[in-house]
């Protein structure tokens, strides 16, 4: 089964606020997005919390994308082979164990 979009829909702010209940209603049902304009602005939008928790999903990877490609360059910079970074890695991640579990050996 093919999913639909919801419906964009835009909103004046007192018309959010009057019928709020049945809007968070079609927004759960994942009929519409939201988007609350005061004075004509976009100020807000109300989207499911499923689509909400997508979106954030969608964030942290893009984050973590980038954050690799700014490693990859910093190493590259400093003559880093990938073998390096691992070893790397595995070393700062044995300290960090260390570091927290060594009252656990004693």
């Amino acid at each position: 089964m093919i999913e639909r979009l919801p419906v964009k829909k835009v909103i004046g702010a007192t018309e959010a606020r009057k019928n709020l209940s049945q809007l968070l209603n079609q927004v759960h049902r994942r009929e519409e997005h939201l988007v609350v304009e005061k004075l004509g602005i976009p100020v807000a939008a109300i989207i499911s919390i499923r689509d909400y928790e997508q979106y954030q999903h969608f964030l942290a990877q893009r984050m973590l994308k980038d954050l690799g490609r700014r490693v990859g360059a910093e190493a590259e910079k400093q003559g880093l082979t990938e073998e390096k970074l691992f070893e790397e890695l595995d070393r700062t991640r044995q300290e960090i164990f260390e570091e927290r579990y060594a009252d656990l050996n004693q």
